[in-house]
Order: structure tokens, then sequence, then C-alpha cells
């Protein structure tokens, strides 16, 4: 049924190829809203992170901001008790929780060296307009919101201008990872 819905917004949005002589954002079908679902931003807790968390939020939140344009406002791990560790920490990624896998092991001169990963629940707006964006130009629409949680069955409509005129598409969530099937293309 949602893809039927799908192809009749295509259609409909397609219906107007070569109307106006500028390039327009598209607008979205009234069954059809740019972005994703709303939900409850989530606070990161009031408590400090410890010396070896900051240390981990600093460099994980680099790659993030540059691989998935992402932000990480905190990260809140259980206790380690001794090294080496593998932990599942929780990271605040603007305003979304998300899994985040930590390897730490003692480094030669005493120190802890560490890896860290965002593993899962996060669907990263950035990466799914870069996956959409299109040969040759224009321009893609998946709403203002950076990130979504990665709950399986969640939709985000992105309105793609393109040659040919606009078309609506929609990712759904297929797991937890923040893996999403693209319809509508």
């Amino acid at each position: 049924m949602w893809q039927s819905v799908v192809v009749l917004a295509l259609s409909a949005g397609l219906a107007c190829t070569g109307c106006g002589a500028q390039e327009r954002a598209p607008t979205a079908p009234r069954h059809l809203a740019v972005g994703g679902p709303a939900f409850p931003r989530a606070t990161p807790p009031s408590g400090e992170m410890s010396g070896w968390e900051h240390r981990v939020a600093a460099r994980l939140g680099q790659r993030l901001e540059r691989d998935d344009g992402l932000s990480l406002d905190h990260l809140s791990c259980p206790r380690v008790d001794h090294t080496p560790a593998r932990l599942t920490c929780d990271g605040y990624v603007d305003g979304v929780v998300g899994q985040v896998r930590v390897r730490l092991w003692r480094w030669r001169r005493g120190g802890v060296e560490f890896d860290a990963v965002l593993r899962s629940g996060v669907v990263s707006t950035a990466n799914l307009v870069a996956r959409l964006s299109p040969a040759g130009g224009g321009r893609v629409d998946c709403g203002p919101t950076p990130a979504y949680p990665a709950r399986v069955g969640s939709r985000i409509v992105c309105a793609v201008s393109r040659e040919g005129g606009p078309a609506y598409v929609v990712a759904t969530v297929t797991d937890r990872s923040g893996t999403v099937e693209i319809t509508g293309r």
C-alpha cells in the first residue's frame, strides 16, 4: 500500500516537468512531509564525563562530524575496572541515543589506548542526502533534522530535484544499525 502511495506521489511530481524556468526545491504532496517522524529528543545526563570518556568523545566526535555530519554531545559508559575492556556506551548524537562500541587496551607507556565506533541507533540525514544526490547536480532535501533514531519501519521522505523535475523518495529503516531501503527513485 505504501509503495503505491509513493508511486502516485512520484507520478504527480513528474507531471510538472518543464514547469517554471527556475529550479525550485520541490514541495511534498499533502500526504508526504519531507523529513522523518517526530521523536522526543534525548537529553544527555547531567553528570560529567570521565577523563577517558572525554578523550573518546573528542576523537569519535571529530570522526562523526567529518564522515556523517553529526555532533556527539555526550558519551556515557559503564565503569571500567580493568583493561583491556570492550564496552557498549550511550552516545548522545544530535538528540538521538546511539550505541557506541569502545575497545580499551593498555598502552606500552602505562596509558590506555582506545578505538570507538558508533554501531547502531542513529540514521544520519547528511549520509542519506549524499546517497541520494543525483549525478550532475540537483538538490536533495530530507528535512532539517540532522539525525533520526534507527527504529525499524520508520520512514524519512526526501525531495530530490533533478533533470526531468522533482521526485520524492522514501528511506525506510530496515534495522537498528541505521540501514535504510530506498523506494521511489
